[in-house]
């Protein structure tokens, strides 16, 4: 009897249980069945929105990049032509320099050109001048040399015919 009671409280607390599943269970079960689902589909629009997000982010990428790639290539060519126009103005104002500096050594070969010439004109004169005051005094000397040699034979002359 014993073993009768204790089947019988163990049916009716299977019974129980039973009841309390199904009444409350079931539907709670079924509602959290009902949430997991619909969050699954939330999850599956977000992940659906995210890889469209990702999509659109991949292809503003690769236009940012083309973008940057092109800028760089402008820069690059820029940087080319300004690299050009300094060297083209360094060469003209190396030129301009060297021009300068050639005009400027010309005009100073030209005023100790002139200085020598006049300094070779001037020696030149002085030389001739010395040569010529030599000659006329070497003249001068043996004239009055022989002025004075002749006066001698002269005077000794009418001292002897004295």
């Amino acid at each position: 009897m014993e073993i009768f009671w204790r089947v019988f409280d163990t049916i009716i607390l299977a019974i129980g249980i039973a009841y309390i599943y199904i009444k409350y269970g079931i539907t709670f079960l079924g509602g959290r069945r009902r949430d997991i689902e619909s969050h699954l589909e939330k999850a599956k629009e977000y992940e659906n929105k995210a890889k469209e997000i990702y999509q659109e982010a991949k292809s503003e990428l690769e236009k940012t990049r083309k973008e940057m790639r092109e800028i760089r290539e402008d820069a690059i060519k820029e940087a080319a032509a300004e690299k050009k126009m300094i060297i083209k103005n360094a060469e003209m104002t190396s030129d301009k320099i060297v021009n300068a500096y050639l005009e400027h050594a010309k005009d100073e070969i030209d005023n100790h050109r002139k200085k020598l010439l006049e300094e070779m004109i001037s020696k030149s004169f002085q030389t001739a001048n010395e040569k010529i005051k030599k000659e006329i005094e070497s003249d001068i000397d043996n004239k009055l040399n022989e002025n004075f040699l002749k006066a001698q034979e002269e005077g000794f002359a009418e001292q002897s015919n004295k």
